[in-house]
């Protein structure tokens, strides 16, 4: 499973604009994956720790994978 990360580093970005780009890359990520009409619907999370979303086929199995997104993220910052 491919795995998209955006990482704008040490840009200093104000708020506003750090929430529009997030709501800009969201927007983008749903709209894709809505054309491409997959018959199952999909498990969308926001997480609150990073910018960012969650998509998977099923529901189970999706806290172990924020954990693991979790502990990278951590390691980088």
């Amino acid at each position: 499973m491919p795995r998209f990360v955006i990482d704008t580093g040490e840009v200093d970005f104000s708020k506003e604009d750090t929430m529009g780009l997030q709501l800009e890359l969201q927007q983008t990520a749903l709209r894709h994956v809505a054309r491409m009409g997959y018959d199952k619907p999909f498990v969308v999370k926001f997480p609150r720790e990073w910018y960012g979303i969650y998509l998977r086929n099923k529901f189970e199995g999706l806290a172990d994978i924020e954990t693991q997104i979790g502990k990278q993220i951590a390691g980088i910052r």
